[in-house]
């Protein structure tokens, strides 16, 4: 009963509402005063208000007097709807259509009254509203599709299309034929329309386009000859408006409904016969006719609407096809030509397509090779007729954006050449003729080396230039043989008439620049040539040595930046696109180039920067090469004067570019370093590449292996002849920075030699033979440049130390960073040599004293810089970081070679290097641990800790307890200095054997209170964390000895951390919590007995760590105060860090943790654990405690507690349990008994214990 209440009580509240919002709208109508002005609130209340209605299902269509009340004022509203569209007003469109939306939804019978209103607004709106209007047309689609009714919705719009006076353009500018729209009506056609259905709007729409569209047009000529009578040329000319209007759309409709058509085999044959309907009474009659006197914008909208339809009808039928494709028909797609854009690109579609269609056949596959065939001579003609078409552009930057309302005369060239090398090209490269396809190919290299990049981004609109370097791009074009076996012979041939321009434009004659002609040699019959003599004149170009940049002859920018993006168009093929021979042509031109590009007088800073950016693609594009070619096709791996002509030409671009940038802003001076930057550094990678793969792929008898880099060797040591010779000049100042250069040659060279080293090296002794020919070629080199880096280095720190004692400018330490860079590297190198020559030991031996009167140098210099600037990585100037960073480089090579021999550092090297490696750990300990110079400085802290003596290690132990007990304890303390000290520490005692750690014994309770004095400090919780771990490494190793004194100084430390004053910074509680427990399991485990007389500390640290997972009832605020107040009152209990700053409890897994702590408890051994049982009535009773002062643990938490609980009442007696009922009031009385009655079922008497 009181259900039934309810259900008319919700009923009654419904219609009340009902009619209240019909009420509502009825007023609105009836007090209505429409006009522009209040045309939009009314709109946006309306849809509020239906809004809701259909939101709350409001309106019902029953046949009752309310429902019909209801339903009048819903057509109303639709009528006064029309009426402000009719305004015009385009702010209202997307009201309009959210209205007609909602009504539809209401009920869509209301709407369907008022549909060719619906129709006609949508093609009258603005784009604004697209949105909007695409809901409306899906839902629309949708109402059609659920109905069945397809045929009404296209009828419909036909009849709208045929009502409205618009431009074609306009209309398909509509969301009506919007992309979206017309997938949206295919998915409903393909999935809603039965074949007898389609085959019923075929002819439908057959007869529209039939009866309407062609009526005109033939008859046009006949009413033109009758100029006397003028009603019949009004009507012709009204039709050949509505024909011109309707047809676009009309094909572009019945073109989206045949696509989608799903053609079961029971209608195939009726379904052919409407499309050869289609062809015999629309397509044939005009494409076949004679358009002499029509007009002309009629002529091409008709052929437009033929063509397209066509290439459907093509698509989707393999009969229709083959029954239209005549000798006849298919000498009118031959001989046709259209002035209509649109109609020019379609016929050029439908002649591809049926060469497609052709091919793909079996006849065709069978005769491709008769020429004589009439069915292969139709498909060449129809080839040759697409092809007269594609010309270029008239602007280089017209483009389209592949929409056909958007086609015309300005951008036909466009959508041809997308039409015919984008959609359709492996058709024409199939089909075409040698002759016809090199014009293809020439296109599409000269538009691709217009683009001004060869990265392209994503573009509105598409030009021919991008499109042709999208297809170069593409797998497609690789995959094209008959196009590949002709592109590098096209490449080579724009090549030349690019230099031929240019030796043209320049009045270069003949013979005056050797490289310029083997260019166009080598282009122009380079397949022809014979190959031993082409290779020899071109090595005979490079065998000067290059130094002077500036030549007597300069070309346009316009010229090196063409040439540079022929050399870049190569870089968007993989190598695999070349045969041998190719790549063979195409190295020796692109290293003619770029000689010939490097000796040109450049003379402003645009020149420049395009000279070093074509030299650089050069000889990246070579680096490419090089994994492709052998010893016999490669020139380079044939002769070693090119690289050596390279090396030459980096040294004099270096000098031409450090005179010319004198007079260059900044960021331009920037700019040309960054490049001649990467030019060296590709030039660098080539180099190294061509080395590895002479050691790699020759036996290292092989005579020509050997020569050849002995020619290197012979020109390093000319080279640093030439450098010797240089440094007496140079008195007073450093050596020019261009002879670094060669360092990173050298680099290169001798680490290549350590590679060939430890691939051939004997098993027994890891070291290889001297008597190896290749192996003592490195040798050689390796022992000259180390002699000339011993002096150089020596050089360079002597003057520093004079600059440091004459003058307190630091200037010199920016042409120390330029001095220290890749020769310090390269001399790292050399001494890693000795690991590997069995014979290096007495050399060794006699470098170690220069090695130390270096590092003493580098101690004064260092010091120097130091005691200049801040400790803080952040504060120091970047010269000086880049000489930390070089020094830092320095002392590893001094490390590396000190290990080589039994050689031990006096007790003052030692004592001075630790403290400078500390010193500059410190500066670059904020890095992180990824920082480079880092890793390096804890190698050789770790070197030297390693392998120093006892007495060092004593020493390098006072130097670090003498940085802790300097160490200002207070709060003005650098929060820098302390995370770094603490670092120290940690890797000091980690890196120290068991003997040396014996050797702390003494020194332990210094290093502890040291270590407490720290914890005061710490401020974030990864420090403390990182204290607790140096604690619990000195707990367990065996190395120490502790004394009940060093473990309270050790709690003191935990206590410190935990102290209710304490704030940290960032709050990662569960790791510290659980580094606390891991601490003290430890101490129980290690160091029981010394724990006796501290057990207190001990408790009292557990007592506070039980409030870690108790979860408070009330505000943490009103909770604490509280507390506070009781503790005032009644007694002096503690309160914790924890039941300060932990707001929620902590995991499973710490209280897991923390569970394992409180067993191992119970596991001491007597007489240890009896003075645990002393303390256990308070550490029981705080676990109670917890429980009953606005706090709870979950039962999750105690079901993880319970064993180390029941783990310790093991121990309680009933003393230990009198002493705990004693300190605790009614509740918690309650739940002990609770406790240990539980204790008793669970674990006492099963066995659990």
């Amino acid at each position: 009963m009181r259900h039934k209440q309810g259900k008319s009580a919700v009923k009654y509240i419904k219609d009340k509402l009902e009619s209240d919002i019909f009420t509502e709208l009825n007023s609105t109508i009836q007090n209505l005063k429409l006009n522009n002005e209040n045309s939009q609130s009314i709109l946006m209340k309306w849809t509020e208000t239906l809004d809701k209605v259909l939101n709350d299902n409001l309106y019902q269509a029953k046949n009752d007097d309310i429902s019909r009340q209801h339903r009048e004022i819903l057509e109303k509203i639709t009528s006064h709807i029309i009426s402000i569209a009719n305004f015009g007003v385009s702010e209202n469109y997307s009201l309009i259509f959210k209205l007609f939306d909602i009504l539809l939804q209401i009920e869509y019978s209301i709407i369907q009254q008022h549909i060719d209103s619906v129709w006609r607004i949508i093609l009258v709106s603005q784009i604004e509203s697209a949105d909007s209007c695409v809901e409306l047309l899906k839902r629309l689609l949708e109402i059609y599709a659920k109905s069945r009714e397809m045929n009404l919705y296209i009828k419909d719009l036909i009849s709208a299309l045929s009502n409205i006076q618009m431009d074609a353009n306009m209309i398909l500018k509509t969301p009506l034929f919007c992309p979206v729209i017309l997938d949206e009506f295919s998915s409903k056609v393909a999935n809603n329309v039965s074949m007898p259905q389609a085959i019923e709007i075929i002819t439908s729409l057959t007869s529209e386009v039939c009866d309407v569209c062609l009526s005109g047009f033939i008859e046009h000529s006949k009413f033109a000859k009758l100029l006397n009578k003028r009603r019949k040329l009004e009507k012709e000319r009204a039709s050949d408006v509505k024909t011109v209007q309707i047809i676009e759309p009309l094909i572009l409709l019945m073109s989206s409904f045949l696509k989608a058509l799903r053609i079961t085999v029971s209608f195939k044959d009726e379904l052919e016969k409407e499309f050869q309907a289609i062809f015999d009474r629309f397509i044939y009659p005009i494409l076949s006719c004679d358009y002499g006197d029509k007009d002309e914008l009629l002529c091409g909208k008709m052929t437009y609407a033929a063509l397209s339809l066509h290439h459907v009808l093509v698509d989707i039928s393999l009969i229709y096809w083959k029954n239209t494709s005549t000798p006849h028909f298919m000498t009118i797609l031959c001989g046709n030509t259209f002035k209509n854009p649109k109609s020019m690109l379609f016929l050029n579609k439908v002649r591809l397509q049926h060469v497609h269609r052709s091919i793909s056949s079996i006849n065709y596959r069978n005769n491709t090779n008769n020429d004589s065939d009439d069915s292969i001579i139709i498909l060449r003609k129809l080839i040759e007729s697409v092809l007269y078409t594609l010309k270029e552009p008239e602007n280089l930057d017209v483009g389209w954006t592949g929409k056909l309302v958007d086609l015309d005369n300005k951008n036909f060239a466009v959508a041809n050449c997308m039409t015919i090398l984008g959609d359709w090209l492996d058709v024409v490269s199939n089909v075409c003729h040698e002759h016809h396809l090199a014009p293809i190919v020439r296109f599409i290299i000269n538009w691709s080396i217009t683009c001004s990049s060869v990265y392209l981004q994503p573009l509105k609109e598409i030009s021919v230039r991008t499109l042709c370097l999208q297809l170069l791009k593409s797998a497609e074009f690789f995959e094209l043989k008959s196009l590949r076996n002709i592109f590098v012979k096209i490449y080579l041939e724009e090549i030349y008439n690019c230099f031929q321009h240019i030796r043209d434009e320049e009045m270069i004659s003949n013979g005056n620049h050797k490289e310029l002609d083997m260019i166009l040699l080598i282009s122009l019959q380079g397949q022809q040539s014979e190959k031993s003599n082409l290779m020899d004149n071109v090595t005979s170009c490079f065998n000067n040595s290059f130094n002077n940049i500036n030549q007597n002859f300069c070309v346009s920018l316009k010229s090196i930046d063409k040439i540079a993006k022929f050399i870049a168009l190569l870089h968007l093929f993989s190598m695999e696109y070349f045969t041998k021979q190719e790549i063979g042509n195409l190295s020796l031109v692109i290293l003619l180039i770029d000689k010939w590009v490097s000796v040109l007088k450049t003379e402003s800073y645009e020149e420049v920067t395009s000279t070093i950016k074509c030299s650089i693609l050069c000889r990246s594009l070579i680096r490419k090469f090089i994994a492709y070619t052998n010893k016999k096709d490669d020139v380079l791996k044939k002769d070693a004067s090119f690289i050596m002509w390279w090396i030459s030409s980096i040294n004099a671009y270096q000098k031409y570019i450090t005179g010319y940038t004198d007079d260059l802003g900044h960021d331009d001076v920037a700019v040309i370093q960054n490049l001649f930057e990467n030019f060296t550094q590709i030039t660098c990678q080539t180099f190294a590449l061509i080395i590895r793969q002479i050691l790699v792929g020759y036996p290292d008898d092989d005579g020509d292996k050997i020569n050849y880099l002995d020619t290197f060797v012979d020109y390093f040591k000319n080279l640093y002849d030439d450098a010797e010779k240089s440094i007496p000049e140079m008195k007073g100042s450093f050596m020019s920075s261009s002879n670094d250069v060669r360092w990173r040659f050298t680099f290169e060279f001798l680490s290549l030699g350590i590679e060939f080293a430890e691939a051939r090296k004997y098993s027994k002794n890891g070291r290889i033979d001297r008597e190896n020919s290749v192996w003592r070629l490195f040798l050689t080199l390796q022992s000259i440049v180390k002699n000339i880096l011993n002096g150089i280095l020596s050089d360079v720190l002597d003057k520093s130390l004079q600059e440091i004692q004459n003058s307190s400018d630091l200037s010199w330490k920016e042409s120390l960073s330029l001095e220290l860079g890749n020769k310090l590297k390269t001399y790292k190198i050399c001494l890693q040599y000795y690991h590997l020559d069995k014979n290096s030991e007495s050399e060794v031996i006699k470098e170690a004293s220069s090695m130390v009167s270096m590092l003493l140098k580098i101690f004064k210099i260092t010091t120097s810089m130091l005691r200049t600037g801040s400790m803080e990585l952040d504060k120091i100037p970047d010269n000086e970081v880049l000489i930390l960073k070089h020094c830092v480089t320095l002392l590893s090579v001094v490390i590396d070679l000190t290990s080589l021999i039994e050689f031990v550092f006096i007790t003052n090297i030692s004592h001075q290097t630790f403290t400078l490696v500390c010193d500059l750990m410190n500066i670059f300990h904020n890095e992180g641990s990824n920082c480079e110079v880092m890793k390096e400085l804890e190698a050789i802290f770790n070197s030297i800790i390693s392998r120093g003596s006892n007495e060092i290690y004593d020493n390098l132990a006072n130097i670090i307890l003498v940085k802790i007990e300097d160490f200002p304890f207070s709060n003005d303390t650098s929060k820098y200095d302390l995370i770094f000290l603490i670092h120290l520490i940690d890797v000091f005692l980690r890196n120290s054997n068991h003997g040396q750690l014996r050797r702390l014994e003494q020194k332990l309770p210094n290093l502890l209170c040291g270590i407490c004095g720290m914890a005061e400090l710490v401020d974030k919780v990864t420090l403390g964390i990182q204290t607790l771990r140096i604690s619990k490494f000195l707990i367990c190793h065996r190395a120490f000895s502790f004394q009940s004194t060093d473990i309270g100084i050790v709690l003191s430390i935990v206590i410190t951390l935990t102290s209710p004053k304490r704030h940290y910074e960032d709050h990662e509680y569960k790791e510290l919590f659980e580094e606390i427990c891991y601490l003290l399991y430890n101490i129980l485990i290690h160091r029981c007995e010394q724990l006796i007389h501290t057990i207190p500390t001990f408790i009292f640290i557990i007592q506070g760590m039980f409030h870690c997972f108790k979860k408070n009832t009330r505000s943490i605020k009103n909770n604490l105060k509280e507390i506070q107040q009781k503790e005032q009152q009644s007694g002096n209990r503690y309160i914790s860090w924890w039941e300060v700053h932990l707001k929620e409890p902590l995991s499973i897994e710490s209280a897991k943790t923390f569970a394992r702590l409180l067993t191992m408890i119970s596991h001491v051994k007597k007489p240890g654990n009896k003075a645990f049982i002393k303390h256990l009535p308070s550490l029981l009773s705080e676990y109670i405690h917890i429980q009953t002062s606005n706090s709870i643990l979950e039962l999750n938490i105690k079901d993880v507690l319970k064993n180390g609980i029941y783990s310790l009442l093991d121990l309680c007696g009933q003393f230990e349990r009198d002493m705990i009922m004693v300190s605790l009031d009614l509740v918690g009385k309650s739940l002990f008994k609770s406790l240990w009655t539980e204790y008793n079922k669970d674990w006492k008497y099963v066995g659990r214990g």
